[in-house]
């Protein structure tokens, strides 16, 4: 899968005017509203990550990366995270839950995650929202954990010169059918995540791709609560079942970060051994 590199004519006069003098008090602005954006998810955050505690990482790895052009030799004085973007495809919807839908598109991000647990329908374009904004603001802040300076990228925002632009495609976004994973399980109704990540130099008037990264992630592929004939643990499994898409979201974030550090620190966009 490869992300289409050609900017249109309204894309293009976004980066016609690169901006090489941000104003500090631009930067302090950004830095301001990155942090209250990240504060105002961490609850959801937290949730999936209690989440990852109790039930596993789920499993991510690199597919494929490959050179779209000359890799910079300085490293990035900011990286900015652009929202991901979804295919013609779209999120393929969770089956294995219940027939009804209370959560609209204007829904807060809370109520949806709370809604998803307990196995009620979400709108799709609530969902993907709440898929891309969490994987923007995870990717962010496994940056920062890293020592990178990163933010996210607004349609309003300008690139700086020396900058590196991170965009992304959520190709493939299967969410399964949570009762086989929770009553079968061994990658019965699995969830898939297939992601593709470009990065780009801001050197010039626009940004010039210089490296993709593909990567898939899916459920965890363990024994089902119906070896155990218990209730409550398929009841159990069924609910932590409703955050599965949302730990591929987050490790596959993580996973990019690191292909990103890896790639500052050794200047290539080869495979990691």
């Amino acid at each position: 899968m490869v992300i289409e590199t050609h900017l249109s004519t309204e894309e293009s006069s976004r980066y016609d005017n690169v901006d090489r003098c941000v104003s500090p008090f631009a930067v302090k602005n950004k830095r301001m509203a990155d942090r209250c954006e990240i504060s105002t998810r961490r609850a959801y955050r937290l949730v999936v990550m209690i989440t990852l505690l109790l039930t596993g990482c789920a499993t991510v790895k690199v597919t494929g990366q490959r050179v779209l052009g000359a890799v910079p030799t300085a490293p990035p004085s900011v990286i900015y995270v652009s929202d991901f973007t979804f295919s013609a495809v779209g999120v393929s919807a969770e089956r294995g839950i219940l027939p009804i839908s209370l959560v609209n598109e204007a829904a807060s991000e809370s109520s949806i995650v709370f809604s998803r647990i307990f196995g009620i329908q979400i709108n799709r374009g609530a969902r993907e929202r709440e898929l891309a904004n969490l994987m923007a603001t995870s990717l962010i802040e496994d940056l920062r954990n890293l020592g990178l300076t990163a933010y996210r990228f607004g349609p309003r925002d300008q690139l700086p010169a020396g900058s590196w632009l991170l965009q992304g495609t959520f190709v493939q976004v299967d969410e399964g059918n949570r009762l086989e994973r929770a009553l079968i399980g061994f990658g019965q109704g699995a969830t898939e995540l297939d992601v593709v990540a470009s990065l780009s130099d801001i050197r010039g008037d626009y940004p010039r791709p210089f490296c993709e990264v593909s990567t898939i992630a899916h459920s965890r592929r363990q024994a089902g609560a119906i070896m155990s004939l218990n209730p409550f643990d398929a009841v159990g499994r069924f609910m932590l079942g409703g955050l599965d898409l949302d730990k591929n979201v987050m490790e596959t974030g993580s996973k990019l970060a690191a292909t990103i550090a890896h790639r500052i620190e050794f200047r290539d966009c080869a495979l990691d051994s």
